[in-house]
């Protein structure tokens, strides 16, 4: 298997850009996902607001033909949702759909090499599905922070991105502003524990915790500190090196630094608030389950892929009962939307997923107790 230039074995999350190797049915699926036959070609496209990863799949066979990522290339108006809702409100919303659309446009015909694309299914974040659809996202950038718009149940991908080709177009719904339609694919292919939390971390960390049949979820905001604080270190290598500088004793438990390290005292602060607003997010959810015993956490995206989950609980990302319970589900975004291009029947779990409790942190009397205990590390 090919090796990631971010460290580890290649998961196809398409984040250094370069097109994709293909997988073997069996290597991509988990056990539990079902495959119906039908005719045609499938495109599944996760929008990140990153990288955007796109994927061929022959529903005949259920096999993946290709895969192709790249950078976002919103990235002109700024690396995270905020400055985009910022530069959409600033009258560049219409450039930010355009650059968006015509780079998965191209992508795709470079993909397809003129297959039939009979379905599609597309997968991000809510802000990027308000910027993809053309939809005013300032609700997304201002208190209270709720979405405004419903989702129609189909698209068809000419009323998206126009040209040529055309076929349906399904995009996966969301739950709330932060916790978008990404999660809603990850929870799709998540192996089904009886009580597991599945966490996204990047700017934004989202959070689902599924207990006893249902869900609840939340989301904290992470900063740069988990996609990495400089240019060719990724946020991994940037909790890995805290983790043995910790052990070291170079960075107390304060988060003080004590001698020479490759952070400064600020990027360490930052990852230090990250953490915390991640950990505190964790630890409301598991009060308000009545803190059952996981059976399972699940990572998503190029960051989780790449995480020493040992680093991560060693620095107090994750309690210490977790040890030994994590597991990197990869790009869990692009893995739902294919699921749901495998097997389309699958779309009926989506309105179990979608009645999660939402639990706003801001708001939640607990948040700062628990954000202050996890400020340093453990």
């Amino acid at each position: 298997m090919d090796e990631c230039m971010y460290g580890g074995p290649c998961n196809g999350c398409g984040r250094c850009g370069r097109f994709q190797a293909v997988r073997a049915l069996d290597e991509y699926l988990p056990a539990h996902v079902s495959f119906e036959e039908r005719s045609g070609f499938g495109l599944a496209v996760d929008l990140g607001t990153t990288t955007i990863a796109m994927e061929l799949i022959d529903l005949s066979s259920g096999l993946s033909i290709a895969k192709a990522g790249f950078a976002n290339p919103q990235r002109v108006y700024g690396a995270d949702v905020i400055s985009r809702v910022s530069a959409a409100g600033q009258g560049h919303a219409g450039e930010l759909r355009g650059l968006v659309c015509n780079a998965i446009t191209a992508q795709a015909n470079d993909l397809c090499s003129g297959k039939k694309i009979t379905d599609c299914v597309i997968s991000g974040n809510t802000t990027m599905m308000y910027l993809l659809l053309g939809y005013d996202p300032a609700c997304l950038g201002a208190f209270p922070f709720e979405t405004k718009t419903r989702l129609k149940e189909n698209y068809s991908w000419q009323e998206i991105f126009g040209g040529e080709m055309n076929c349906p177009a399904f995009i996966i719904p969301w739950i709330s502003a932060f916790v978008g339609g990404d999660v809603v694919a990850g929870l799709l292919i998540a192996p089904k524990a009886e009580r597991f939390l599945l966490v996204d971390l990047g700017t934004n960390g989202e959070i689902a915790l599924y207990r006893g049949g249902g869900y609840s979820c939340t989301a904290a905001a992470a900063g740069p500190a988990f996609e990495g604080m400089r240019a060719g270190l990724c946020g991994s290598e940037v909790l890995d090196i805290i983790a043995r500088l910790r052990r070291e004793r170079v960075i107390d438990e304060t988060g003080l630094l004590q001698g020479d390290a490759p952070f400064t005292q600020q990027e360490i602060r930052e990852v230090q608030l990250a953490k915390a607003a991640v950990r505190a997010g964790i630890e409301i959810l598991l009060d308000e389950a009545g803190r059952p015993v996981l059976d399972a956490v699940y990572l998503c995206g190029g960051f989780g892929q790449a995480l020493d989950p040992e680093s991560a609980v060693e620095i107090g990302l994750f309690p210490e009962e977790l040890r030994g319970k994590i597991t990197a589900l990869g790009n869990a975004s692009l893995a739902g939307a294919a699921r749901l291009l495998r097997s389309p029947g699958a779309r009926k779990e989506i309105s179990m997923i979608l009645a999660a409790r939402h639990r706003n942190l801001s708001a939640h009397p607990d948040f700062f107790r628990y954000f202050m205990d996890h400020m340093g590390f453990e």
